[in-house]
C-alpha cells in the first residue's frame, strides 16, 4: 500500500511539473525586445509639480504621452498621469502610472488600459526585476510582462524605467480562460489570518486602502470567496487539509511561485512581510491562483536596517520566511506531498534556468542595450 500511494504521489507530480510551459503571447509592440521604447510625457509643469509636492497621493492629472520606437509612432492626448508605487515615492528617481482610461471610459492602447513605469531606486543596474519576471514566465507561471523605457518628462530625460504590465482585468483574461472572478490585490498587511466568518471582516484597511483590495466586480464588491479561502485555509483539520486547500488553491502554482520567490531571494513578499501578491479567484476551477508581484527586491537587495545580517542566498528554503501567522507558506510545507513538490519546483528551476549559464548572457545582453 505504501508503494502504490507513493507512485500515484509520484506520479502527480510527474503531470503536475508537465505543466512548467512558458506562456506565448502574441507580440505586442511595447514588449518587444528589438527596441527600446521612447515615452515621452507632456503635462502642465503646474500639475507635475503638484506630483512631485504631495508623492503619496494618487490624484491622476491630464497629459499627453508619445510612445516611439522601431515599431512605434503614437501620440495619447488627455491619460491620467501620476506617482505609483510605496517606498519608490520619497525616492530621487521615482515611479509613475499611465492610466490611458482615466479620462475617457472604456479606452484602450494596444489592449492596455494601464502601463507602470518602475524606476528601479533599489535597483542600479535596473535588471533585477525584469530577469524576475523572464524567469518565472519561462517556469509557465502566469506573470507580467516587461521591456525597457526611455522615459522624457516635459523634455526633460528622466532614464531608463521598466514598464511592468499591469495585472487587471485586461491581463487575467490574456492568461486564463476568463475574467470575471474577483481579483484581490494584497499588500501589507495580508497575512491571511482568519478573522471570522463574515466576508465584511476582509474589508479592512490599512494605509488608507483595503488590505485586499478588491480590483474586479467592485460593484457587487462580494468578499465570500476569500473568506471561505482563508477558513479553509486556517480552521481545516490537518487530516483533511490536503484534500482542503486543494479545493480552493491551485496549489502546484503557489508552490512553483514560492520556488521562484525563494530563488531570486524575494524577501518583500507573503512568506517574509506579508505583502505583495495577487490573488484570482478562477471561476474555471472554483480555485484561487497566486500571481507574483513587485519582483525588484531581489538578487542580493537587502535593506539591514529592516532586519540586520540576513543573507536571502544562503537561507534555508523550508524556514525561509517567517513562521508566525503564515499559514499559506508554513501550513503547506508542513506537508510531505506539498514539501517535495516544493522541492521538486526548486530543483527544477536550478537545473534548468536560474543558473549561471542562462542567467549570465541575459544579464550582459541588458547591460548591452
Amino acid at each position: 500500500m505504501i508503494v502504490q500511494k507513493t507512485y500515484i504521489s509520484l506520479l502527480f507530480l510527474f503531470i503536475f511539473s508537465s505543466l512548467s510551459i512558458a506562456q506565448t503571447l502574441p507580440w505586442h509592440p511595447l514588449f518587444n525586445d528589438s527596441s527600446i521604447v521612447s515615452v515621452k510625457v507632456q503635462i502642465d509643469p503646474d500639475s507635475l509639480s503638484a506630483i512631485f509636492n504631495d508623492p503619496w497621493s494618487d490624484h491622476e492629472y491630464p497629459a499627453t504621452v508619445i510612445f516611439q520606437s522601431s515599431a512605434l509612432n503614437d501620440t495619447l492626448t488627455n491619460v491620467g498621469f501620476r506617482l505609483r508605487g510605496n517606498t519608490s515615492r520619497a525616492a530621487d528617481k521615482k515611479s509613475f502610472k499611465i492610466a490611458i482610461n482615466s479620462f475617457e471610459a472604456g479606452r484602450k492602447y494596444l489592449g492596455l488600459e494601464k502601463i507602470n513605469l518602475n524606476g528601479e531606486h533599489n535597483d542600479p543596474s535596473i535588471a533585477r526585476s525584469r530577469l524576475s519576471w523572464q524567469l518565472a514566465n519561462e517556469f509557465g507561471l502566469p506573470v507580467a510582462r516587461t521591456h525597457y523605457a526611455d522615459l522624457t518628462i516635459n523634455d526633460n530625460y528622466y532614464g531608463v524605467y521598466i514598464h511592468v504590465e499591469q495585472i487587471d482585468e485586461v491581463f487575467i483574461k490574456s492568461r486564463f480562460p476568463n475574467n470575471n472572478g474577483n481579483l484581490y490585490k494584497c499588500l501589507w498587511p495580508a497575512d491571511l489570518t482568519y478573522r471570522g466568518s463574515d466576508p465584511d471582516l476582509y474589508k479592512f484597511l490599512s494605509n488608507g486602502r483595503r488590505t485586499y483590495d478588491l480590483k474586479t466586480n467592485r460593484a457587487a464588491d462580494d468578499y465570500s470567496d476569500i473568506a471561505n479561502f482563508i477558513s479553509v485555509l486556517n480552521l481545516t483539520s490537518n487530516g483533511d487539509f490536503i484534500n482542503g486547500i486543494q479545493e480552493v488553491l491551485n496549489v502546484n502554482g503557489y508552490l512553483k511561485a514560492l520556488a521562484v520567490e525563494v530563488a531570486i531571494g524575494h524577501w518583500d513578499i507573503f512568506w517574509v512581510y506579508k505583502n505583495n501578491y495577487y490573488l484570482y479567484s478562477n471561476p474555471a476551477t472554483g480555485k484561487f491562483e497566486y500571481l507574483l508581484f513587485d519582483l525588484d527586491n531581489t538578487h542580493g537587495i537587502w535593506w539591514d536596517g529592516i532586519q540586520p545580517n540576513v543573507d536571502w542566498g544562503s537561507r534555508d528554503i523550508y524556514n525561509w520566511g517567517k513562521p508566525t501567522e503564515r499559514a499559506l507558506a508554513e501550513r503547506i510545507l508542513s506537508f510531505d506531498i506539498f514539501r517535495d513538490r516544493f522541492s521538486y519546483y526548486l530543483k527544477q528551476l536550478v537545473d534548468n534556468h536560474f543558473n549561471a549559464g542562462i542567467q549570465l548572457p541575459r544579464i550582459f545582453a541588458i547591460r548591452a542595450y
